[in-house]
C-alpha cells in the first residue's frame, strides 16, 4: 500500500506533465476551423463510402436492386426494414472509425485534442455536489424501498 506522500507526489507529477504537454503544444487559432473542416469532410466521405458499399453489398447479396422506400407496391417491407438496418449500421460504424481517426490524426499533429472533444475540468465543489445528490437519490430510494415492504406486509 503507498503512503500519501507517494500518492501525493504521483498526482503532482500527472499535473506537471499535462501542463508541460499544454505549454509545447499552444492552441492556434486555426484549431477549430480546422478540426472543423476535417470532421466534417472525413464524416461526409465515411457516410457516402459506406453508403455506397452498403447498396453494393444488397446488389451482391440478394441478386436484387435496393429496395425502395415508397415502392409499396413491388417492394416487401421486410426488405425495406432490413437494408435500412444494415446500411444504417454500416453508415454508423463508418462515422465513428473516421471521427476517432481524424481526432487521432490531429492529436498527432499538434500535440493535443481538439477543444471540442476535450474533457472538462472538474471542480472539487462540483464533486461534492455530485455525492451529495447520488447519497440523497439513495436514501430517497431506500426509504421507498421500505415503504412498498411496510404496505405489501399489512
Amino acid at each position: 500500500m503507498a503512503s500519501k506522500d507517494s500518492k501525493k507526489a504521483t498526482k503532482a507529477l500527472g499535473r506537471a506533465k499535462a501542463e508541460a504537454q499544454e505549454a509545447a503544444a499552444p492552441r492556434t487559432p486555426l484549431g477549430g476551423p480546422v478540426w472543423k473542416i476535417l470532421s466534417v469532410g472525413a464524416t461526409l466521405l465515411a457516410t457516402k463510402v459506406a453508403s455506397d458499399a452498403a447498396q453494393k453489398g444488397w446488389k451482391l447479396a440478394t441478386g436484387r436492386n435496393v429496395p425502395v422506400k415508397g415502392d409499396y407496391e413491388r417492394e416487401r417491407t421486410r426488405d425495406v426494414v432490413l437494408f435500412t438496418a444494415l446500411s444504417s449500421m454500416a453508415v454508423a460504424t463508418a462515422r465513428v472509425a473516421v471521427e476517432r481517426g481524424a481526432a487521432t490524426y490531429y492529436r498527432r499533429s499538434t500535440g493535443h485534442l481538439p477543444k471540442a472533444l476535450e474533457d472538462e475540468k472538474v471542480s472539487p465543489k462540483d464533486v461534492r455536489a455530485h455525492r451529495k445528490l447520488e447519497r440523497r437519490k439513495a436514501r430517497a430510494a431506500y426509504r421507498l424501498q421500505k415503504a412498498i415492504n411496510r404496505a405489501g406486509t399489512r
